[in-house]
This record gives C-alpha cells, structure tokens and sequence, in this order.
C-alpha cells in the first residue's frame, strides 16, 4: 500500500547523501504528471533491506557500491547494492534502476523495463528509467497479486482450518501446508486472472500477455529438472516440445540429503516433436502457394481437437503460434536435451491433452470399417425414406381443404 495518498512509493539508496537528496527533489518535480510519489532516500545499505522487508516500495534506484570501497574495484568484494538487490530480490521484488559509475558490475542483470542500469551523474537518465519502470504496470500488479493471496490465505485459514481444526489436530500435521499450498494454488488458477484483469492499466502487453495464452504456458518452468511437455529450443533456434513421460526425467536436486541416495533420470534419451512456427509451416506455405480447396483443408484440420497428428500452440511473449507435428518426432541424448532452451512447460490439462495425443497417433490401430445396416433394420432403427406427393396430389388436396 502506497504511503498517504501517494500512488508510488519510490527509494533511493545511494550513501552519498547530496546526490540522493539531488534525485529525489528531480523525481518529485518531474514526475507529478504520474500522480503523488512518495520518494524517500536511505544512505545506510542495512536499514534500507529492512525497509525493503516490512514496507510495500514500488521501485528502488539502488547505488552499486558503497563510496567507503573507494574508486577502485577490490578484487573478490561483492559489490554492496548487487548483494542488497540478490538480498531483497529473495523477500520482496521490485522494480530495480541501478544508479552506478560502475555499469559492467551489474549489466548482466539488465532486464529493462523492470532491471535497468544507468550510469551516475546523468540524473536525466535516471529520470526516465524510473518513469519507465513505473510506468511498466510491474508495481499495481504487485501490489493487488499480495493482496489477493493475502486475502484467499486469510479466508481459507477463516472458513476451512479453523472449524474443521479438531478434526485436522489429529491428522499428521505435516499434511496441513501441503493442504493450504494446493488449495490456494488451485484457486488462483481459476480465478487470479480475472481478479487482476486491468491491474496493468494498459501496460505493454509483454509483461503478462493474453490471459488464455498465458494459461497454456508456465513459463519459466516450474521444475528445476526437464520434465514432460517442456517447450524446447536447440541451439538452431527449432522448437520442440518433450514427449517423455516426467516419471523417467524426474530428479532430485543436488543437494546432500544424509542417508538418503539422490534419484537420477531414468531415461537416456529425451523423445521430442517438432513444433513449427505457424506461418512458416509447409502447409501454410502449400496453402498460399496453391490456393487449393485441399490444401485449405489440410490448414483447417490443425484447429481441430480430435486430430492424431497436428496440435497448435498459441503465440505468448517470445512464443509464436507453433504447429506441434506429433509424426515429425526423434530422441535425442539427455544430456543435449538438457543444453537446449527451456522455454515454457505446457500447463495442466494442456501438457496431458498432448501426450495423450501421441499417444493415440502412435498406438491406433486401424481395422476396416464394419457395416451394420441389416442390423439396423431389424431392430427398427432404420426409417425408409418417404416418398413426397406429386405436385398434382398437393394441389388438389389443398383444394379439398
């Protein structure tokens, strides 16, 4: 929640204090067309995380380093606002604009709008990151997803736990958690969406994307390891998507558990299907080259749900519109499966409704068609086909009439 009535909380954590003052008196002049914002300085690195941590900021515009590390770069020192941002970045994400005479420390953590990094002195860059960044959508949306999960835990604690408590208590209450976590889990799927529709207030279409489409995908994947129906691409820029049942890719992470051996995938190759970008496919290209009732319906059978062979995948952020071809198929190692992009992970159903395509594609048997029309006859089932009435009949029947 915003401080007063001010629509944006912005920080600045830089110790020299004539700058931060410098900025934060430019920020509020040249920013009021945004609304009222709250722009507040800190010079101390420490006091600033616990600000970070307690308190609802928008966005920080964080210094690199501590002036106290002087000039020079000490080889093996973290610098103090990339460990600040890695610290934050774990309890609360914002919307960060490094402010820095030292861009190379943190470039690679650019990731404008939400990640920019400006060089020090030029305040009218600084300006404009921050316009940017506020302007992105980023900071409501933020704010009204906490909210929303605030608000579904407080219910579900209010309207479930407590009045069936007696009979949880004697559960094993390890169970509890899991409990919470797939209930709030299922809920927000079905109803996030649209409780957060029009949080970006027209924000560039690229941080959240079209909601039905960002329903198919969970992007980044979940899963630290591949897994089923992840969407791939090879060094090569092709797409692909993993047909190999997540049973025989499943891993633990790395970490030492004592007494207990860390599970390995089964599997020693990956089964992939090619997925075509739509508009480059070889029967959209047939299509517009021949223009033949045909080919039109071989680009009709795509879109339905029923084919053995074609799927289609919708276009979301760097995702174009792919066609999923379930006969184009290979292995490939599973440690080159491993090197390539995971891009997304199909979501539930869509990742079942896939593989059980294949599934189908490969497993069908065909037998010739059997035809029961006698049968059909003797249980009555079987209308003759009436003859119409001459034309003469009708109108002397009608006269009659």
């Amino acid at each position: 929640m915003t401080e007063g009535d001010a629509v944006f909380r912005v920080l600045i954590v830089d110790d020299e204090e004539d700058i931060a003052g410098e900025l934060q008196a430019m920020l509020c002049e040249d920013l009021d067309d945004l609304g009222l914002i709250s722009v507040e300085t800190e010079q101390d690195f420490a006091q600033a995380e616990l600000i970070l941590e307690r308190e609802q900021i928008d966005l920080v515009v964080l210094d690199v380093r501590d002036s106290s590390q002087g000039e020079g770069i000490v080889p093996g020192l973290e610098s103090r606002g990339r460990e600040l941002y890695d610290r934050i970045a774990k309890t609360r994400w914002v919307p960060v604009i490094f402010c820095t005479n030292v861009p190379g420390q943190v470039q690679d953590l650019a990731a404008p709008p939400l990640v920019q990094v400006v060089t020090k002195h030029r305040l009218d860059e600084v300006e404009e990151a921050v316009r940017v960044g506020l302007q992105s959508g980023v900071p409501s949306l933020t704010r009204r997803l906490g909210n929303l999960v605030d608000r579904e835990i407080r219910d579900f604690l209010r309207g479930v736990i407590a009045p069936n408590w007696s009979d949880m208590a004697e559960a094993d209450q390890q169970q509890i958690a899991p409990l919470l976590v797939h209930r709030l889990a299922a809920w927000l799927k079905e109803n996030a969406i649209r409780e957060l529709d029009g949080a970006l207030d027209g924000a560039d279409d690229a941080v959240v994307g079209h909601a039905s489409a960002a329903r198919t995908y969970l992007k980044p994947p979940v899963t630290v390891h591949l897994t089923a129906a992840d969407l791939l691409r090879d060094p090569e820029g092709s797409w692909w998507l993993v047909l190999t049942p997540a049973c025989d890719l499943h891993e633990d992470l790395p970490t030492p558990q004592p007494g207990r051996q860390l599970r390995k995938a089964k599997a020693e190759y990956v089964r992939v299907a090619k997925a075509d970008p739509l508009f480059e496919s070889a029967l959209v290209a047939k299509w517009r080259e021949e223009g033949t009732g045909k080919a039109r319906d071989a680009v009709l059978r795509v879109f339905r749900t029923d084919d053995n062979r074609f799927r289609l995948l919708p276009q979301y952020l760097e995702i174009p519109h792919l066609l999923l071809d379930l006969e184009n198929v290979k292995s490939v190692p599973l440690a080159e499966a491993r090197s390539w992009d995971r891009v997304a992970t199909l979501d539930s159903p869509f990742a079942e409704a896939m593989l059980t395509a294949h599934s189908h594609a490969v497993g069908r048997i065909g037998t010739p068609d059997l035809v029961f029309e006698r049968l059909k006859e003797e249980l009555g089932l079987k209308v003759k086909k009436s003859v119409p009435p001459a034309r003469g009949a009708e109108q002397q029947d009608a006269v009659q009439a």
